[in-house]
């Protein structure tokens, strides 16, 4: 979202960031802001005050309950704050924070949300209240049998959000509360562009993906990625990628938050070994192993005995937690990127025009693995494998010589396709590009 406030700062909108109360935030994002603050000095920033009750003191309960427990504890802040101003054009919140389009609506101002993943997705999400209300039973029970939506590819009900999988949750009432509320939103600005996703935009602005063929306002304002700051010296990685030949290295990378096991980390590093293929992996222990270890680079004892030294002359680990994840991808020696299929790491892949291997782990990723190889047609599945299971050190010398493969006539039509793309991607915020126009259409409507 910030990407997007930075949008409009440079069109010569006056822009607010609102930010929850610190209690509730965690350092990782307080010291985001404060990095876009200092780069953008013309972008206000409004702290909301301490909630009355703590969403922490919830205790165990799942981290979207809490979340939204902490968007309504800060309702009414942000409503004090919003009357406090002379003037305000738009609202564009989280896409999850519905409670505060309730807050547009109170003082009248145009309420909108900033979706950050695919449009996809968000078809998907908006037709699921009605959809779960017509299954009958609950999702899991449907396995992998495939389930259908307007506009969307048919995938299989196990690769739906687990928070609608099971209905005898509050998770599942929680969720679907928030998917239902979405589209009372006055526009939903979507982080994608029109060449990639433009048929099940079309099925959203035809009313296709709500109940009685309702329509709600949505543009395209990708793609919008953080560049992240530059640095003085280059991260060590890309000095090593200098000295690899050209596109000769698969980079492997789960994004800045999710892990594997203990026993994935094994298998990843056997099957790399095996392969034979120059590799650059970002290496993260589970959470209790990184809890306890006392030394930044103590994740390296998880890999196999004697695999670093095995593999010093084409391979380099990296355990650091942050690397310039579009410089590795823009590198001319990286040839294709093992993802999570986190929409970020999505989105930076395609502006790219690298391949991809889709290994999704969690929450959406599995959805957005659908439409990456059967929709966007720029990346490979990792065969046979499904959620929670383990991939094999065979299966991942399969799929790595598979994507490496220069002479195989599945790569260079994936490398065709995302070439493709990649030049779609830059032309959509050129002057006459599609996401350019969308961001001036949504201009035009607060005036």
């Amino acid at each position: 979202m910030m990407e997007f406030a930075e949008v409009c700062l440079r069109r010569g909108l006056a822009v607010t960031v609102v930010v929850p109360d610190p209690t509730l935030t965690a350092p990782a994002f307080r010291s985001a802001i404060c990095r876009y603050a200092s780069r953008l000095p013309s972008l206000a920033v409004h702290s909301l005050p301490p909630p009355p009750a703590h969403p922490n003191s919830l205790g165990a309960v799942h981290p979207f309950i809490r979340m939204q427990a902490a968007f309504r504890s800060q309702a009414p802040g942000l409503r004090d704050f919003l009357r406090s101003l002379p003037a305000v054009h738009a609202l564009v919140a989280d896409m999850f924070a519905v409670d505060a389009l309730d807050v547009a609506a109170e003082v009248g101002v145009p309420g909108h949300l900033f979706y950050c993943t695919g449009a996809n997705n968000l078809a998907v999400f908006l037709q699921l209240p009605s959809f779960c209300s017509r299954s009958g039973g609950d999702l899991k029970d449907l396995g992998d049998a495939p389930v259908s939506f307007p506009g969307v590819r048919t995938m299989p009900a196990s690769h739906l959000v687990d928070g609608v999988l099971d209905s005898g949750t509050e998770l599942y009432a929680v969720v679907l509360d928030v998917f239902g509320r979405m589209s009372a939103a006055r526009g939903i600005l979507v982080n994608t562009f029109e060449a990639l996703e433009g048929s099940v935009m079309a099925a959203i602005r035809e009313g296709r993906c709500l109940p009685d063929h309702a329509k709600t306002s949505v543009y395209c304002v990708g793609p919008l990625i953080a560049e992240g700051e530059k640095e003085e010296e280059r991260h060590p990685c890309l000095p090593w990628l200098d000295a690899q030949p050209e596109r000769s290295v698969v980079f492997i990378c789960f994004g800045s938050r999710c892990t594997v096991s203990l026993e994935q980390i094994t298998e990843m590093a056997k099957g790399l070994e095996k392969s034979g293929h120059r590799f650059l992996w970002v290496l993260r222990a589970p959470p209790a192993f990184a809890a306890a270890a006392a030394e930044p680079d103590a994740a390296l004892s998880l890999l196999p005995e004697g695999f670093l030294a095995r593999t010093a002359d084409r391979g380099l680990v990296v355990t650091a937690s942050w690397v310039p994840q579009v410089d590795v991808l823009r590198h001319a020696s990286t040839g294709a990127f093992v993802t999570h299929c986190g929409w970020n790491s999505t989105l930076e892949a395609v502006v790219t025009g690298m391949p991809m291997v889709c290994w999704p782990l969690e929450a959406e990723q599995w959805m957005n693995k659908v439409y990456i190889v059967e929709e966007m047609k720029v990346g490979i599945e990792v065969r046979g494998y499904k959620p929670g299971e383990l991939v094999t050190a065979d299966n991942v010398d399969a799929i790595v010589r598979s994507i490496m493969d220069m002479e195989s006539e599945g790569r260079r039509t994936i490398m065709e396709r995302a070439l493709a793309v990649k030049e779609s991607a830059a032309a959509a915020w050129k002057e006459d590009g599609s996401s350019c126009a969308a961001f001036t259409e949504f201009v035009k409507q607060m005036e």
